[in-house]
């Protein structure tokens, strides 16, 4: 199965169909999501909108304080590079988060969703190139 048939990778696509009809990031992801809230795919959802990863979103202060400070925007900022590092690569889920996580002190055992909104976008031809956090 595709991230993006996923539940979160489906929940990605259509934040940013929102984002492309004019709504912010946060705006975008909290419409798509309704009654589906999870932290962790929000997370990385906005991390790489807040750090220019997703094509034609500007880069803005979309992570709360708390979001901002957490390791899931690592884990997330990480996924992205390994897969414009190597666009050829077919990931799965599991292997992507087993190689963002790779040097990590004491990262979770299991992804929780970050990787399929990171292969979404890679599979939607949105996710390009953005800034270190």
């Amino acid at each position: 199965m595709k991230a993006s048939q996923t539940r979160y990778g489906s929940i990605t696509l259509q934040a940013i169909e929102l984002i492309s009809a004019g709504s912010s990031p946060v705006e975008a992801w909290l419409r798509a999501v309704s009654g589906k809230e999870k932290g962790c795919p929000k997370s990385a959802f906005l991390s790489l909108c807040q750090f220019g990863w997703v094509k034609n979103v500007p880069r803005g202060l979309y992570l709360s304080p708390q979001a901002l400070n957490g390791m899931n925007k690592e884990y997330t900022i990480r996924a992205a590079q390994i897969v414009m590092a190597d666009t050829e690569a077919t990931h799965t889920p599991p292997q992507l988060w087993k190689r963002s996580i790779s040097g990590l002190p004491h990262p979770p055992a299991n992804h929780n969703q970050q990787m399929n909104v990171v292969l979404a976008l890679k599979e939607a031809g949105v996710l390009v190139k953005g800034d270190m956090p």
